[in-house]
């Protein structure tokens, strides 16, 4: 796996307004797979009702701490402020949840472990029953603010379900809470976000692979692209409204762009191979597919025109569903091996490769997390599949919830 080395400085960066007081320069070093030690305090309350609240609060703070594969939450011990047996920490959490005209208040902080210097602190109001989003805030600030890393705990995660003899499009909070199912289809294949609030799904319900587009802000849908044959949407880029999609041309599929109105920008691909599963290089230069052009599936690399091609993978007889990392430094993809799909890991170069896990089980339809560290994939056992997280660091997984072909929401 990976190895890291997080060393920073923390600044004054405001994200909400809030009051802050941020002269303390802490220096976090974190290497290899070692986790950086935070103590959390209980959450002190003024009134009895609120103490349920503050320890929901404080147990998905503490789990969300954990889940980063970045920090190891401790707490001190008995009533003192000391850890046992002579260990320190980087910083302490603290934080006193009261009522006010607008809801609840919770007043949160984080110290220096040494000097108890304050590195951050803001007050967040919320209703009842936000409790665990306001912990998954609190959580990702306490991570910029000690590796200058965006978090992930406000995120979610699209993923397919079969139900019923029908296969619809679910989400799911990045911890496996919150599952709603979101749409009603026979068959729905290939979800694919464009932003926090919209996504992309094709769907059979016209009997033709149309792709819809989905506001989860507006509660609206709409189609997208239903030009006779596939329509399936394969990733976005932001910065030029730009759609990688495979489209049926004549029964052979083919990459082209489109922007999020459906409008048709330019043609990638034209040979009389399949080509698929196209992925954006994070600065929008470059594009990787999927090609049987060689006879079987191969990961291909073009620029954003469809020109400058080179193969990528070069061993293997079935290689599919590349996905580029948010960093731009790596690729997933699913390489066949004998009965199994091992999920790979390689440099766009192609001169690095790893197999993330040589097991007895198949991973499937990669999807990264915003902050590059945890990849999102299908694993079946005994059949049946699961949507599995991955820490590409530690090696460390864990199932999240039944489904299959998930896709990691950004951050922004």
């Amino acid at each position: 796996m990976r190895s890291s080395l997080i060393s920073l400085c923390i600044v004054t960066f405001f994200l909400v307004p809030a009051y802050s007081q941020t002269d303390v320069h802490l220096q976090v070093d974190r290497v290899g797979r070692g986790r950086i030690p935070i103590v959390l305090k209980k959450i002190t309350v003024e009134l009895s009702e609120l103490k349920s609240s503050s320890e929901c609060i404080y147990e998905v703070l503490e789990r969300d701490l954990w889940l980063t594969g970045i920090f190891k939450p401790l707490s001190f011990k008995g009533e003192t402020d000391t850890l046992t047996e002579g260990r320190t920490a980087a910083a302490i959490f603290e934080g006193s949840l009261t009522q006010n005209s607008e809801g609840y208040l919770l007043d949160a902080k984080l110290l220096d472990y040494s000097s108890r210097g304050v590195i951050f602190r803001k007050e967040y109001t919320f209703q009842r029953g936000l409790c665990r989003s306001i912990s998954h805030h609190v959580s990702d600030e306490i991570t910029f603010f000690l590796t200058g890393e965006t978090g992930i705990a406000v995120t979610r995660i699209l993923f397919l379900r079969e139900e019923h003899g029908s296969k619809t499009v679910y989400i799911v909070d990045y911890d496996g809470h919150g599952v709603r199912k979101l749409t009603d289809d026979k068959l729905a294949v290939s979800p694919v976000w464009l932003d926090k609030n919209r996504f992309c799904y094709t769907s059979y319900k016209r009997d033709n692979p149309d792709c819809y587009i989905v506001d989860l802000k507006k509660g609206l849908k709409r189609l997208l692209s239903y030009r006779k044959g596939l329509n399936i949407a394969g990733d976005y880029y932001s910065k030029r409204d730009e759609i990688l999609m495979t489209i049926s041309v004549m029964g052979n599929s083919e990459l082209f762009l489109l922007d999020s109105s459906g409008k048709m920008q330019r043609r990638l691909t034209r040979n009389r191979s399949i080509d698929c599963s196209a992925t954006w290089a994070p600065n929008g230069r470059e594009i990787a597919f999927v090609s049987d052009r060689t006879s079987v599936p191969q990961i291909y690399i073009m620029d954003r025109y469809g020109g400058s091609l080179r193969r990528l993978t070069m061993e293997g007889n079935y290689n599919t569903s590349p996905a580029w990392s948010p960093q731009g430094d790596l690729i997933s993809y699913v390489s066949r091996d004998g009965g199994l799909y091992r999920l790979k890991l390689v440099s766009p170069d192609g001169l690095w490769e790893e197999t993330v896990y040589d097991d007895y089980l198949s991973y499937e339809d990669p999807s990264w997390a915003p902050n590059g560290c945890h990849i999102a994939a299908t694993v079946k056992y005994g059949g049946e599949p699961w949507i599995v997280i991955i820490d590409i660091d530690s090696g460390e997984k864990r199932k999240l919830i039944r489904g299959e072909s998930p896709a990691w929401s950004p951050v922004e």
